[in-house]
């Protein structure tokens, strides 16, 4: 597995048609305490594309995965929570690479290294 490999090879340039100043409505000055989490399933043909939640920064993992990770998961027939976090691998997706994360369901997404819009995604064992 390892690092997200390109498949495109001759990528054109971008071309702009002109100005581009509407202001963006997922800039991390409208969410105050709370941000965008990129959720990734890698590898699971039931979630193709990761999922987005608003969640606080200082939300503990814990209450991330009760709250909001569950609930959502629970859609794939194969997820079961009550095997907990410790069945998946976990990574923090930067650039192309997959930076390797220990879960501690006491630290806030924020001390775990999440960032807004950024993706947290997990692998199964």
């Amino acid at each position: 597995m390892g690092a997200l490999v390109d498949t495109l090879t001759d990528v054109p340039p971008v071309r702009s048609l002109g100005e581009y100043d509407i202001p963006s409505r997922s800039a991390k000055e409208l969410y105050g305490d709370d941000m965008l989490v990129m959720v990734w399933w890698k590898g699971n043909p039931w979630f193709v594309a990761a999922a987005c939640f608003r969640a606080p920064e200082a939300m503990p993992f814990g209450d991330f995965w009760n709250a909001l990770f569950v609930p959502y998961h629970e859609e794939d027939p194969d997820f079961d929570a009550s095997k907990g976090w410790e069945q998946f691998d976990w990574f923090l997706a930067v650039n192309r690479d997959e930076v390797p994360i220990s879960i501690d369901p006491a630290k806030s997404l924020a001390e775990l290294g999440v960032t807004h819009k950024g993706v947290l995604g997990f692998k199964s064992r």
